[in-house]
């Protein structure tokens, strides 16, 4: 069939502005003349007529058409997948960074929610959920919801916007051990009968751990997963259970080199591939520094004062965490030099306050078990090195911010750990000695702790503290 469409008699004035122009004969078919056709140039045939329209003009009212729709299906697509507003706070303020503008951090939220109703068989359907499944995302939303305001304080330490995004897309980027421990926490905090009637079923699952396919990107992930594990078993008062996930995520962290992550070091028996960005390398250094700070206050109860804690602390050069809002940034401390860590700090803890928050937790946990290792060793401990060490100590307490520099929601719980931690730490320095002022040295620092406590006991606002306030210290 021909392409063109003819017509018997063209009007005057009918020929295309091309023909009339070189005032030849025109044809005046449709969408382009023969004429023009033959000539080359039939996409340029245009008429001024209303018979029709050139090529060109279908062209581009076809595209028009074609944008439209695709502007009605984004707008759609917004209108289908509103954009999740999940708490997770960090420890600092956002910069420009690459994140899924859907994902977002917000105020945690001061009402109570509402009702919502529940898919049928939904801790099932969970565990195996496309997030298609009406509902279901609502519900994953909540759980989330219910742990990220105080995730902070359970020994949360990667970036809260990112683990979002990979969750709420179901990327395998995300280890399942991770999410199905944030379920836990969420079903644990969430008050509500209905969830909570299946948390021994989100425990069975979030204990089993199936590492035998473990991935590289999955490392942190775990180590994060054993992490909030351990939080877990120590708000129930287990810390038997708590000390043995607590292993797990040291075990990674050796095995990996988290502890020695300068550049200068040996490369460890198992090994992760560079990090993507600034971001990933504070996470590497955050995951070593949370299980550093369990691992220092649990083995104090446990009395595991083992070889590996000693080991471990010889050959640490992994730099202290700073903020995360200084990672987002693009800053990450280094230690191109080796330099080890631990030992730096110890030999002088009063030299550098300026990490941060998770930094400040960890140095008093550091100090709280070497001051208990003092206490238990005190007759075989050489005298000028005890000394030193008290001195050291009660600077570091002097130097500690006051509670009106912690910014932010949470801040204030971690400075009563903070506190809490290095008064205890006078204690057990003390405790064991037969000096004629170590008893009056303890009971000052043990009222100090109780006043602490008590302050923040009558805040209406108090809510969850650190779990390693848990423990017997």
């Amino acid at each position: 069939m021909s392409a063109f469409l003819p017509v018997s008699h063209l009007a005057k004035g009918g020929a295309c502005i091309d023909c009339r122009r070189r005032k030849v004969k025109c044809g005046g078919e449709l969408p382009s003349c023969k004429r023009c056709v033959r000539g080359g140039y039939g996409l340029d045939c245009q008429y001024t007529s209303e018979r029709g329209k050139t090529g060109v003009q279908l062209l581009e009212a076809s595209v028009v058409k074609l944008e439209a729709r695709l502007a009605e299906l984004q707008r759609s697509l917004n209108q289908k997948q509103p954009v999740l507003e999940v708490h997770v706070p960090g420890r600092g303020g956002l910069c420009q960074i690459d994140i899924d503008p859907s994902f977002r951090l917000v105020p945690p939220e001061t009402t109570a929610r509402d009702v919502v109703s529940l898919p049928y068989e939904w801790w099932e359907q969970s565990n195996r959920m496309p997030l298609e499944v009406a509902g279901l995302l609502c519900l994953m939303d909540i759980r989330m919801d219910y742990f990220a305001p105080y995730a902070f304080q359970f020994g949360f330490f990667m970036h809260g916007p990112r683990l979002c995004q990979l969750m709420f897309q179901r990327s395998s980027y995300t280890s399942p051990n991770l999410i199905n421990v944030i379920y836990l926490w969420g079903i644990h905090l969430s008050g509500d009968q209905r969830l909570l009637a299946h948390e021994p079923l989100f425990l069975k699952r979030a204990v089993q751990f199936d590492l035998s396919g473990q991935q590289s990107q999955h490392v942190v992930h775990n180590i994060q997963a054993e992490i909030l594990l351990v939080a877990y078993f120590l708000r129930l008062g287990k810390p038997s259970s708590a000390m043995h996930r607590l292993n797990s995520a040291v075990s990674l962290c050796i095995s990996y080199g988290l502890h020695q992550q300068a550049s200068n070091r040996p490369i460890a028996a198992l090994h992760l591939p560079p990090p993507r960005d600034s971001i990933e390398r504070g996470e590497r250094i955050d995951a070593f520094w949370s299980t550093f700070l369990f691992y220092k206050t649990l083995s104090v109860q446990e009395r595991a004062f083992s070889g590996i804690s000693a080991t471990m602390d010889e050959s640490i050069d992994t730099p202290f965490p700073v903020e995360m809002s200084t990672y987002e940034c693009g800053s990450v401390p280094s230690n191109p030099y080796g330099v080890r860590t631990f030992n730096k700090f110890i030999d002088a803890p009063g030299a550098d306050l300026s990490h941060g928050i998770l930094a400040l937790v960890v140095k008093s946990a550091a100090l709280f078990e070497r001051a208990r290792y003092y206490g238990m060793k005190w007759q075989s401990v050489f005298h000028p090195d005890e000394q030193k060490f008290e001195e050291a100590l009660l600077l570091f307490i002097k130097l500690v911010p006051p509670l009106s520099q912690f910014m932010g929601p949470y801040t204030k719980y971690t400075w009563i750990t903070v506190v809490t931690l290095l008064q205890v730490a006078v204690i057990h320095f003390h405790g064991s000695r037969k000096y004629n002022d170590s008893e009056q040295k303890c009971l000052v620092a043990a009222q100090t702790a109780a006043n602490l406590i008590a302050s923040f006991t009558r805040l209406k606002t108090l809510q969850h503290i650190h779990p390693i306030m848990a423990v017997r210290l």
